[in-house]
């Protein structure tokens, strides 16, 4: 397992000096038709399908990641810099379409129920970046009018944030 593992983590890359690094990556096939848009704050990074994975750099810090699908899904996280961070965007049933969940990864397997369920996770996030391929955002993506669907993700976030979101913290750092 150790060589498989760090085989995986050869593929991953680092961010650079006084960055942080998340991975938004699909591990599960349901709703593989279905993009799922994602959003740091009020910034658009972009939107994919399963087979696909989105490396994106930011500063450090507290941010506000979430995803659009049949539903919003929102996950808290503060960042540190210099480590690399993973969030699964797992889909769920939805009434038409596939919903969207953001798991993070969390490298600690006393998260997990045994050391079979980690490693089994494990894999399938880390493959889903390197077997799948880097979601690179196109101009038609880039000029996309998102403006009225911010606003209403963050008058939803607002409303319910006493009720509290998952949380990214610095601490589920991807470590080899």
């Amino acid at each position: 397992m150790l060589i498989s593992f760090s085989a995986f983590s050869q593929g991953l890359k680092k961010p650079n000096e006084g960055k942080a690094l998340v991975y938004f990556v699909r591990s599960e096939q349901l709703g593989f038709l279905i993009n799922f848009k994602y959003f740091d704050g009020e910034k658009y990074l972009g939107k994919f399908n399963y087979g696909k994975y989105l490396a994106y750099e930011c500063e450090p810090g507290k941010h506000l990641f979430w995803a659009k699908s049949e539903n919003i899904d929102f996950l808290e996280a503060d960042l540190e810099a210099g480590k690399l961070y993973i969030v699964d965007s797992q889909p769920q049933m939805g009434a038409f379409k596939a919903g969207v969940k953001l798991v993070p990864f969390d490298n600690n397997v006393a998260s997990y129920k045994n050391e079979k369920k980690y490693t089994k996770k494990k894999s399938r996030v880390l493959g889903s970046i390197t077997e799948k391929q880097e979601y690179v955002m196109s101009n038609e993506d880039s000029t996309q009018d998102t403006a009225d669907l911010v606003k209403r993700a963050m008058e939803k976030y607002n409303k319910n944030k006493a009720e509290g979101y998952k949380q990214l913290t610095a601490a589920m750092d991807y470590k080899e």
